[in-house]
């Protein structure tokens, strides 16, 4: 069974649930508030960006060793 229909079916469902969620003004500031909550600010963020980076250059060293 192809995957692309389900991806599609699932990003539109995200969508309306997002849509709907949103507009009640009182779901809307919880959500709000539970996004200013998880953010990463200060010396986490600047760590979970260089450990990102550290990934992708190993990711890309590896891909690069590994091909022939």
């Amino acid at each position: 069974m192809r995957r692309l229909p389900w991806i599609l079916i699932l990003a539109t469902l995200s969508i309306v649930i997002g849509l709907f969620v949103s507009r009640d003004p009182e779901r809307a500031a919880r959500l709000s508030e539970m996004y200013r909550s998880v953010t990463l600010t200060g010396e986490t963020r600047e760590m979970v960006i260089m450990l990102l980076a550290l990934g992708i250059g190993a990711f890309v060293v590896y891909l690069t060793m590994t091909r022939r």
